[in-house]
């Protein structure tokens, strides 16, 4: 919470033993860590408050639009799927080139000049 190192804490140590002396000291020390307590608890109480409240309004959210229950952000958004960069072109990777095999197996084109077979 404060960083606060060895060094720190026996110059704090030092002090509160000059200014309060060894009779007082020790309960000036007790009364500190019961209002840190209090200071911790508090925070942590805040937090989870704060968590339990975000929590709710997801769920509210949630429950405004029954879809998002059962559908991802992307069937929800198909436009989100399409790359920006593709505005209606085709992408040249995408399609494959036809291989030997393929163009093998492609039925032969009509001659032109008239002649029937």
């Amino acid at each position: 919470m404060f960083d606060i190192g060895f060094m720190e804490l026996m110059v704090i140590g030092t002090l509160g033993l000059l200014i309060l002396g060894p009779e007082r000291l020790p309960k000036a020390a007790h009364t500190v860590g019961l209002i840190i307590g209090r200071v911790r608890r508090s925070v942590s109480n805040l937090q989870a408050d704060l968590e339990r409240h975000a929590r709710t309004e997801e769920l509210k959210a949630r429950l405004r639009d029954p879809a998002s229950t059962f559908l991802d952000d992307d069937m929800r958004d198909p436009a989100r799927l399409t790359r920006p960069d593709s505005a209606g072109k085709a992408d040249p990777q995408a399609l494959p080139e036809p291989s030997a095999t393929e163009s093998a197996d492609a039925a032969p084109e009509p001659k032109k000049g008239g002649t029937s077979e």
